[in-house]
């Protein structure tokens, strides 16, 4: 298994975040959730060496950034197939609004994922509500 699946290290980068990191036989799941003020970015989930993920809730909808760490490459796609009101205004969506993301990671270790996204608002302009959970495995180079 790749060293970067430590799960002693990913509950320690995210600690301060309330994440968890369970290991899987081939790789890593991490969830956490956050409260999260309008306009403002904030991490939701980290492996470190590997991935970021930070969100953002905005007046009309919401900003998923996974940043790659370590010297990764990182490849990613909405999952089209898990989208639920995902392009709607905030007022418009009915909640919990979830969207599932496809991650490809390329370096020493080729890794691929799903991300799955959910939140919750309201139209006071209270903090958004965020739900995280990430499953990262390692794959064969030529999948």
């Amino acid at each position: 298994m790749s060293p970067l699946f430590d799960v002693a290290a990913a509950n320690a980068a995210g600690a301060a975040h309330g994440q968890l990191a369970s290991a899987l036989p081939d790789g890593i799941a991490l969830s956490a959730h956050k409260l999260v003020e309008e306009g403002a970015r904030a991490q939701l989930l980290i492996l470190p060496g590997v991935v970021r993920i930070d969100v953002r809730p905005l007046p009309d909808g919401l900003q998923v950034v996974p940043r790659p760490l370590g010297g990764t490459e990182l490849g990613w796609e909405v999952d089209q197939d898990a989208v639920t009101d995902y392009g709607k205004t905030a007022l418009e969506t009915e909640l919990p609004a979830m969207v599932r993301f496809r991650l490809a990671f390329w370096g020493d270790a080729p890794l691929a994922g799903r991300l799955l996204v959910g939140y919750s608002t309201d139209d006071r302009h209270a903090p958004t509500h965020f739900v995280g959970h990430v499953v990262i495995r390692q794959v064969d180079a030529d999948r």
